[in-house]
């Protein structure tokens, strides 16, 4: 027989946030999975002490290491839910994951909003907050396997969960660009993927699926345009600028130098082989 669920955690150098998280997923479940890439400090024994079940793995990207998770917990959870090392569950979404398990309503996957925390802050405007897929029954979804920016795709509907997903990124703006300046490598690496596998855009849809529909439209601009455009709305028509310093710190970070930064690599990839 089945257990109930698992929460799922990847995991790399996260010591000073992990407990936190942990403490928090215990609420729902004692099956607290931790899939670890590399840790370099004190997180593996601290997992270690709270009885978390761990696997070691080499990092690739996020799509390679849910998947290989989620193919492991199919066989032996009726439910999963994922989340990052820095993800700290809300009392109130708890409180709904709970009521939905007990419900037993294993016809849909459930969408979460994260909320983001930045340089200590907590963000309220400029896009900030999104929401992710995380909760569903086993053998019902997948990552997109993309290099960057990855979703969950599940052939079931989605509802919404009341409650927050609370990011606190607890990391200094050199860790934090340092980290970026990573994705972005991946990011310009992303090729074309099979549609079938990739959260399908639809201005009417999902939340997801219209964050996707407009963000690909930006996205489809020319280097440079793509930051600014990005900066643009999220700063202004998306009202960042009301989060003070730190809303312009992340609005512009986050869009104009993250992603004029992956069209750079882009350039780079393309002229160097074009250059051999």
């Amino acid at each position: 027989m089945k257990k109930k669920i698992a929460v799922v955690i990847l995991t790399n150098t996260c010591e000073k946030i992990i407990k936190n998280t942990i403490n928090k997923a215990k609420k729902i479940t004692k099956n607290i999975i931790i899939v670890d890439s590399g840790s370099k400090d004190k997180t593996l024994n601290i997992v270690k002490k709270m009885k978390c079940k761990i696997y070691k793995r080499k990092f690739k990207n996020y799509s390679d290491q849910r998947n290989y998770i989620i193919k492991k917990c199919n066989k032996i959870y009726e439910w999963q839910l994922h989340i990052d090392s820095d993800e700290i569950l809300s009392e109130k979404l708890i409180k709904n994951i709970k009521s939905t398990l007990k419900n037993g309503n294993n016809n849909y996957s459930y969408i979460i909003k994260r909320d983001v925390f930045f340089l200590n802050k907590r963000l309220h405007y400029g896009g900030a907050s999104n929401w992710h897929l995380r909760l569903f029954p086993s053998y019902s979804t997948i990552c997109e396997k993309k290099e960057y920016d990855n979703h969950f795709i599940s052939k079931l509907k989605t509802k919404k969960l009341q409650g927050s997903l609370l990011d606190k990124n607890i990391k200094n703006l050199t860790d934090w660009t340092t980290s970026h300046n990573f994705w972005s490598s991946l990011a310009a690496k992303d090729k074309n993927i099979k549609k079938k596998l990739l959260i399908k855009p639809n201005l009417f849809g999902n939340k997801i699926e219209r964050t996707r529909f407009i963000k690909n439209i930006i996205l489809s601009l020319p280097l440079g345009l793509k930051g600014f455009t990005l900066f643009f709305v999220k700063y202004f028509l998306m009202l960042g600028f009301l989060d003070g310093k730190v809303g312009f710190i992340f609005a512009f970070l986050n869009s104009f130098w993250f992603h004029t930064l992956t069209d750079a690599k882009k350039y780079e990839l393309l002229n160097n082989k074009n250059f051999i």
